[in-house]
């Protein structure tokens, strides 16, 4: 009656130093996924701050159409006449009458000239800070790419060890013959 009862035994044993193993290379693999998880929450993070930061950016930007008058108007000049030493006090007021007039209208010109371009600057300027983000991004997703797939390389790699894998069935098999009363 030995016989039955260490072939159980051996059963037993065999069945759990196979299980051992198993549960041993899950556990590396479930470390090596952890990791791999890990490193994916760190570059959503940082494409979270590139994101944050593009987008701060982009609500700050706002048409100025301030700079672009001063550059109108910069290019109107002062516009000075230049009275001749002979004429006459009503033609120097006059000049200068005519002279204020066009600077006016010419102010008035930039002024719209300027409100019109101001919004295509702004948008001009944030398709580039757009690209800018994108630029930025671009690294972070692929090293994140490249990540992912060494952590999935790296867990489908991890397998039980064979040698312990032999003894767990070879003390089964034995095991079982005695069991069935060899």
């Amino acid at each position: 009656m030995p016989g039955p009862v260490a072939g159980a035994a051996l059963l037993g044993a065999g069945n759990l130093i196979g299980m051992g193993a198993g549960a041993a290379a899950a556990r590396r693999s479930n470390r090596i996924l952890a990791d791999g998880s890990r490193q994916q929450n760190r570059a959503g993070m940082e494409g979270a701050a590139v994101m944050g930061d593009f987008l701060s950016q982009l609500r700050n930007s706002a048409p100025n159409p301030a700079a672009e008058r001063g550059a109108f108007t910069g290019a109107i000049g002062p516009g000075a006449v230049g009275g001749l030493p002979t004429a006459s006090r009503q033609f120097g007021a006059d000049a200068r009458g005519a002279t204020a007039g066009a600077q006016g209208y010419g102010r008035n010109l930039a002024d719209l000239f300027a409100r019109l371009r101001a919004p295509g600057l702004q948008r001009q300027q944030e398709s580039e800070l757009l690209m800018d983000a994108g630029s930025a991004l671009k690294p972070i997703q692929m090293r994140a790419d490249d990540d992912q797939f060494l952590t999935q390389l790296r867990a489908g790699s991890v397998k039980p060890n064979p040698w312990t894998q032999m003894l767990g069935s070879g003390l089964s098999q034995a095991g079982q013959y005695m069991i069935g009363g060899g």
